[in-house]
C-alpha cells in the first residue's frame, strides 16, 4: 500500500477504499454547514474516485478544462510527472535514454545529441459517464459555480474564513494539494488522497489481472512506466488468481 508521512495508522493500511467506507465519508458531508463547502468536499471525493488523479493535479483543474458534452463528463488533467532527462535522435526522432549510445529504433549514434528534460505540462482527459452516480454532485458543483462566482478561473478555487463562518472564494487562484489533502482528512481518519488513486488501480486489476492489466493500469492512471503497473498487479491480483485457482480444482 502506498505510504503516507506523519500518520502512523495511514501507513499501515494495507487496504483500499471500499464502498461503504466511500458513502460514509460522503454522509459526513452532510455535517459542513457552508452549502459551498459541502459541495465542493462531495466533488472532491467524487473526482478522486472516479480518475485517481493525484492531489496536486484535481488542485490545478481549471474550470474550462470541464464540460458536459454527449451524456460524458470530461475533465482535462495537467499531470504530475518527473522531469525525465533523454535524447531524441537526430533521424527517426524517438526517444532514448540519457546514456544510450545509440538509437533504440534506428541505431544511429547519439554521441553528439544533447541531453534534453521531459515537458512536466503533459495533459490528460478523463470522460466519465454522465449516467454514473458520481458524476452528479459534480456537475451540481460546476452549476453552483456558474451561479455564484461566474468569473471563476479554477474548478477548486482557493478562499478565506472571513468573521469566523463566512467563506469568500477567489476566483484566480486555486487549492493548493495540502487544501485538497485537509478535505480527505476532515472526511476520514484512515483515508487520504492517494489511496483513491491506489483503489482505481485495483479496480483495474481486478477487473482483467493479466500481464494486459497492467496496461490498463497505465492508462487510467497515466502512468508513464509500466514498472508501476506491475507493482499495482503485484499488490491487487494476488486474490483474484487464488480465487480462480481454487475454482479450476474444485471444478476438477
Amino acid at each position: 500500500m502506498t505510504r503516507v508521512r506523519n500518520s502512523k495508522e495511514r501507513e499501515e493500511r494495507k487496504t483500499i477504499v471500499n464502498e461503504a467506507e466511500f458513502q460514509k465519508m460522503l454522509k459526513t458531508t452532510l455535517d459542513i454547514k457552508d452549502r459551498y463547502l459541502c459541495l465542493r468536499a462531495v466533488a472532491v471525493l467524487c473526482v478522486l474516485r472516479l480518475t485517481g488523479k493525484r492531489r496536486g493535479e484535481v488542485a490545478r483543474v481549471e474550470f474550462n478544462d470541464v464540460k458536459v458534452e454527449n451524456n460524458f463528463l470530461h475533465i482535462t488533467f495537467t499531470l504530475e510527472k518527473k522531469r525525465k532527462r533523454f535524447k531524441r535522435c537526430l533521424g527517426c526522432q524517438t526517444r532514448n535514454m540519457a546514456k544510450a549510445q545509440f538509437c533504440v529504433k534506428c541505431g544511429l549514434s547519439l554521441e553528439n545529441v544533447q541531453i534534453q528534460k521531459s515537458s512536466k505540462h503533459d495533459t490528460a482527459t478523463k470522460s466519465i459517464p454522465l449516467t454514473d452516480p458520481l458524476t452528479q454532485p459534480i456537475v451540481e458543483y460546476i452549476g453552483y459555480l456558474k451561479s455564484n462566482v461566474p468569473d471563476v478561473k479554477f474548478l477548486f478555487p482557493s478562499g478565506r474564513t472571513l468573521f469566523g463562518d463566512n467563506y469568500v472564494i477567489l476566483p484566480n487562484k486555486h487549492l493548493d494539494g495540502k487544501s485538497i489533502f485537509n478535505i480527505v482528512r476532515g472526511l476520514s481518519e484512515t483515508v487520504w488522497p492517494h489511496l483513491f488513486r491506489e483503489t482505481v488501480g485495483a479496480e483495474v486489476v481486478k477487473s482483467d489481472p493479466t500481464l494486459i492489466g497492467i496496461f490498463r493500469v497505465m492508462r487510467r492512471l497515466d502512468l508513464e512506466d509500466y514498472r508501476t503497473g506491475f507493482e499495482y498487479l503485484k499488490r491487487h491480483a494476488g486474490d483474484v488468481i487464488e480465487r480462480e485457482q481454487k475454482a479450476i480444482e474444485n471444478a476438477a
